[in-house]
């Protein structure tokens, strides 16, 4: 089977609801040009939920952490 034989295979598998989403990635795809990669797109939330001072007080937690003691590089 080719690569592109499987590549029909799968796009017959994908589901009907998602099918949609396939045929756009596939798209973009197609009217790429050729010395151009195609871009992911990340979708993210911030769900940091600390003190807003602690990149100040890094210092401070990590000695903590460390049993108290400074270190020094030389």
């Amino acid at each position: 089977m080719t690569v592109r034989e499987e590549a029909h295979r799968l796009l017959d598998a994908v589901p009907e609801d998602r099918l949609p989403h396939a045929v756009e990635l596939l798209r973009r795809w197609a009217e790429l040009e050729h010395s151009e990669r195609p871009r992911r797109q990340f979708r993210t939330t911030g769900i940091f939920d600390g003190d807003p001072d602690l990149g100040a007080r890094s210092k401070d937690i990590v000695r903590g952490a460390w049993g108290g003691e400074e270190h020094h590089s030389t």
